[in-house]
């Protein structure tokens, strides 16, 4: 991601990428599709980001040199700032996801809420998005794999 440079102008929608598939992006092997997607985004300067992730992919790093890096690379990133309003609605969403019997982690209700505000598109491999999108105006595109029918 480092020294990433936007030549081409950004699609109509935004795309704010969940921790969950960065981790596939970073992995060395597998996911080959989806890493030339999200390079070539990256170039288009089409992705964003929120301290959520962030915060979520460095405390991952393996070593002071690998988190200093990312964090670099990471900070090239549009940011999706994470307002009261923000946090607002995470709590409204969580709540309501709560009376329908259904727990989901703060830092995904976070995620979805910047993506929402943002009016962008979130893409991960985690099923609690997925929840979150059927009760709010959330739109994700899902990595998980399904399984055979």
């Amino acid at each position: 991601m480092a020294g990433v440079r936007r030549e081409m102008s950004a699609p109509r929608q935004p795309i704010l990428v969940d921790t969950s598939l960065w981790v596939r992006y970073f992995q060395p092997t597998g996911w080959e599709e989806l890493k030339e997607e999200l390079a070539r985004l990256l170039d288009q300067g089409s992705l964003l980001t929120c301290w959520v992730v962030k915060a979520e992919l460095l405390v991952g790093a393996r070593n002071a040199g690998a988190f200093d890096r990312l964090s670099e690379s990471l900070h090239a990133l549009d940011e999706v700032p994470l307002t009261p309003e923000v946090w607002q609605g995470a709590a409204q969403l969580g709540h309501r996801l709560r009376l329908k019997g259904f727990s989901v982690p703060l830092p995904d209700l976070l995620i979805a809420q910047a993506a929402a505000a943002a009016h962008a598109e979130l893409w991960h491999a985690d099923a609690h998005f997925d929840r979150i999108a059927e009760v709010s105006r959330l739109k994700a595109r899902s990595f998980l794999e399904k399984p055979d029918s």
